[in-house]
């Protein structure tokens, strides 16, 4: 059959046959409300007969939705052959079909898909479609189909250079989108679709500032489709420096006003747009303003929620994980265990797992994945929405990440004290203990050793103070240490400084930091997609240091502190 072969089918093109085929897909058109893939339906029954399916076939077929700039029609599907590659025999009973055919709907597909072939006579092909094509449009037709309908003569028109055809697509299209926009219901997809046609228009009719006026009266109520209106006007008014001053002003308005009517996260949703929205278009003073009101919201006002889940866990089990880490020999043994995580693995898991278990979300709950994602700081304010597929992904495995160290974090606490009830490290041997280490700045093992004191002191706050900026001081060291450069030299008015810790993280990997790891330090301190503890500490936004957290910052410094340059290259850093 012609949707799955290309097998040249023998058909019968007697008057007969042909005048039963098209009567037969004007029968199937007559109930067609929705698009043309009724039609297709309405022959299933049928298609064991090859010319029938060869007819029911063209329905199967999807325009794509029209690309700016490109009004070449793609009829695609994936579980069909290319209508390229379709048997010269099919489009000869097409073309037979076609002007046996009465309804406008058989006839529009049909001639569009010869005219799109390139079927001779091509200009008959085109004009026949464009003119089926106006009769869907002033139909019954759903208003979203009776839509596409047009929008698809008038590239067709436009692209025979029929003008006449054009002006009355024009006429018809205006028609639509005030009935549109008139309608009780509000449809902004299928009027903002029409007027957005016209606009792309090279000499777009006068009648188009009205139609948008009136949209953006309509639509005033949602301040999506407004902004959506407002870049049509925006592109309409391309070159008149006023217009578009006024028009950015006008879409910075509608995010602000959007926003005192709103509250919580929607409120902070919408500054978020009027900043971006007013930043990128020059709007200094409305930025100004904007940013803050924008940071006026406490985290209070978010009214976030928090949500628990139960692990259950016997307290063999957990006596069992616990004691790995807390009964070897000496506490000098327990702490090197304790870097290592468990049994070489970080917090948050083996990479490829992890990598794994996003693949498993993809596939068992596709909703999380399509999901807007944006994270919020300890201050209440947004710090990172994914701007792309890439940053999709990255947030995902991030969050399998950290919901696998907040999972095991408490744990890790609970052995970190407990390291320190069995064996009482003396803080001086502590520091003695780091001073062995070849690659640590001079100062570290004084603090490494403070930190620890502190924590089984159970001060957290010190603790993780004192660490957090130090763990990229150790970082930085390694790095210099296989000759990486490290340090920026000043550029104009940008003063020297050292590149950042993300940085560091990303030139350590390629030097051959365990990619795990070099993952687990990025979402626990610097990654935007994770905790980004480092930069969330240094600017004062946790409020609250738990033991949990600080034993993951204990937990990471003293991995970082246990890597040297391989011996064998000096270039790759492992774990002593």
């Amino acid at each position: 059959m012609p949707s799955t072969t290309a097998d040249e089918p023998d058909f019968d093109l007697s008057p007969e046959r042909i005048a039963e085929l098209a009567a037969l897909a004007d029968a199937a058109a007559a109930d067609a409300k929705l698009g043309w893939y009724e039609v297709s339906s309405a022959l299933t029954d049928n298609r064991t007969d090859a010319d029938i399916d060869a007819i029911a076939v063209a329905f199967d077929y999807r325009l794509q939705e029209r690309v700016e700039g490109n009004s070449n029609p793609v009829f695609h599907a994936a579980h069909l052959t290319p209508i390229t590659e379709l048997p010269t025999s099919v489009t000869d009973l097409w073309a037979e079909v076609v002007d046996a055919a009465a309804s406008s709907l058989v006839r529009a597909r049909l001639h569009d898909l010869l005219f799109a072939l390139g079927r001779q006579p091509k200009p008959e092909h085109a004009e026949q479609a464009c003119r089926a094509y106006l009769e869907l449009g002033a139909g019954s037709w759903s208003s979203l189909y009776r839509g596409r309908a047009l929008a698809r003569a008038l590239d067709i028109a436009r692209q025979m250079n029929r003008n006449d055809l054009a002006d009355d697509v024009v006429k018809q299209i205006t028609a639509n989108a005030r009935e549109s926009l008139a309608c009780a219901e509000w449809q902004p997809g299928v009027s903002l679709r029409l007027i957005g046609r016209l606009v792309e228009e090279k000499n777009p009719t006068p009648g188009v500032d009205d139609l948008l006026a009136a949209a953006r009266a309509r639509y005033a109520g949602d301040p999506y489709t407004e902004v959506d209106t407002a870049m049509l006007q925006r592109r309409l008014a391309k070159g008149d420096k006023d217009a578009l001053e006024r028009i950015d002003r006008e879409i910075v308005g509608i995010w602000t006003k959007a926003a005192e009517a709103s509250a919580g996260l929607q409120k902070l949703g919408y500054l978020t747009k009027a900043v971006d929205y007013a930043r990128d278009h020059g709007q200094t003073d409305l930025l100004a303003a904007a940013t803050t009101a924008l940071q006026a919201i406490g985290i209070e006002d978010l009214e976030m929620q928090t949500f628990s889940v139960p692990v259950e866990m016997s307290g063999e089990e957990i006596g069992n994980w616990i004691g790995y880490f807390t009964q070897g020999a000496d506490w000098r043994v327990c702490l090197a265990r304790f870097s290592g995580g468990e049994q070489g693995t970080p917090p948050t898991g083996r990479i490829d797992e992890n990598r794994a278990q996003v693949e498993t979300l993809k596939k068992d709950a596709p909703l999380y994945s399509m999901i807007p994602y944006s994270k919020i700081g300890g201050d209440g304010l947004p710090r990172w929405e994914p701007q792309s597929e890439d940053d999709q992904e990255e947030q995902r495995l991030s969050d399998v990440e950290m919901f696998r160290m907040q999972m095991c974090a408490p744990l890790f606490a609970k052995a970190l004290h407990e390291i320190g009830v069995v064996h009482h490290p003396i803080r001086e041997e502590v520091e003695e203990f780091f001073a062995e280490r070849t690659y640590l700045p001079p100062e570290m093992p004084r603090v490494l050793a403070d930190a620890l004191t502190r924590y089984w002191r159970q001060d957290y706050e010190a603790c993780t103070y004192v660490l957090a900026p130090k763990i990229e001081t150790m970082l930085r060291t390694l790095a210099r240490a296989i000759d990486e450069p490290v340090y920026q030299t000043q550029r104009k008015n940008t003063p020297g400084k050292y590149v950042g810790l993300g940085t560091l993280l990303s030139t350590l990997g390629k030097h051959g930091l365990d990619e795990s790891w070099d993952s687990y330090l990025s979402t626990l301190l610097a990654g935007p997609t994770g905790w980004n503890l480092r930069n969330e500490l240094a600017h004062g936004f946790v409020d609250q240091v738990s033991a949990p957290m600080a034993a993951l910052l204990v937990q990471a410094a003293l991995y970082v502190a246990s890597l040297v340059p391989r011996a064998d290259d000096q270039q790759a850093p492992e774990a002593e």
